[in-house]
């Protein structure tokens, strides 16, 4: 019954009170089509999938990047070791140098 009791006012408007209503909901964007209503949830849900997509591939990137970037620190820290070698056979050697 509280809920019928809310409609109180809407009830003595009357038909042309309840139209007005309607059309004031209607100007004001209160009140919109389905069809309406539909096509801006699809076009959300494309805009979310669209940006899953984009999402996904940025991590695919990522991964890869972070696997290169392991691979060249190992090779620098390889050439390292390389280059410390060389210079130690150097120091070893004294006076064959120029």
């Amino acid at each position: 019954m509280d809920v019928l009791a809310g409609l109180g006012p809407f009830v003595q408007l009357g038909a042309g009170g309840l139209l007005s209503l309607g059309i004031l909901l209607i100007l004001t964007g209160r009140l919109v089509p389905s069809g309406t209503v539909e096509k801006l949830l699809a076009a959300r849900d494309q805009i979310i999938e669209q940006q899953k997509t984009t999402i996904d591939r940025q991590e695919v990137r990522a991964d890869l990047t972070t696997s290169q970037i392991t691979q060249l620190l190992e090779s620098g820290k390889t050439s390292a070791h390389v280059l410390e070698e060389i210079r130690r056979l150097v120091e070893k050697r004294p006076g064959e140098g120029a």
